[in-house]
């Protein structure tokens, strides 16, 4: 498929994803990414697959050698072992500005989660920011670690919105920390299930997780995923 593989030299790939990441097949969702997004960019694709068997860490890396955001087309995983629980890092993945809401990604992301799951993988991290990602991740159920991450949506809110609609939000909000003082899973799906968040969130930026193991949060991403 065209990909440069490079690894510490102690283990094959083969090997290693088998001693690491049992069941993961990489291969199928190296294939969903090149049927729906090599199609999206006339420029030249650079791949990449880069693993280390001694920190257990794998990384996928396709993209086009981007000059802006507009034309990037960039496609990032990297899958940690970490003691017995393996996570997943969704770095970037961002299409071209005109093939953005054309449905390719979704695809890739029915793929990766399959994979996510066949693996045992326990949680899927993200960095919520670039190409309305504040609000995309948002919408498919991550939940937010950093408080004060929050805290800065929750001001710029409070400067966009009118008193009865921020008066929403915040309650959310409340309602949550108050719970949760020292909380790190507040419920961005919430805000974003409301219309006028919507231009909010998409300028946010904030990192989230999304616990595989939790059987609501699972369902909440598969329904965006596979509608």
């Amino acid at each position: 498929m065209g990909y440069t593989i490079t690894s510490d030299n102690i283990q094959t790939l083969e090997t290693f994803l088998n001693r690491t990441f049992p069941n993961l097949n990489i291969l199928k969702i190296l294939q969903a990414v090149e049927r729906n997004f090599t199609k999206t960019s006339k420029n030249p694709i650079i791949r990449n697959i880069k693993f280390n068997s001694l920190d257990k860490v794998l990384l996928i890396d396709y993209n086009n050698d981007p000059l802006d955001i507009d034309s990037a087309l960039v496609f990032v995983r990297q899958f940690f072992k970490i003691k017995r629980s393996i996570e997943i890092d969704h770095t970037y993945c961002i299409l071209p500005l005109a093939h953005r809401g054309k449905g390719y990604i979704k695809p890739v992301f029915r793929e990766s989660l399959e994979q996510y799951i066949n693996c045992g993988a326990k949680k899927i991290r993200v960095h919520a920011g670039l190409s309305g990602g504040g609000y995309v991740w948002a919408k498919y159920g991550f939940r937010a670690v950093n408080k004060r991450e929050v805290e800065i949506i929750l001001a710029k809110a409070r400067k966009k919105l009118n008193a009865k609609d921020f008066v929403i939000i915040e309650k959310i909000y409340n309602g949550y920390y108050t719970k949760n003082p020292g909380g790190k899973s507040f419920p961005m799906n919430l805000w974003a299930a409301l219309d006028f968040m919507k231009p909010v969130l998409l300028g946010s930026d904030w990192n989230g997780e999304l616990d595989l193991k939790n059987k609501l949060h699972l369902e909440k991403f598969k329904e965006y995923v596979y509608r």
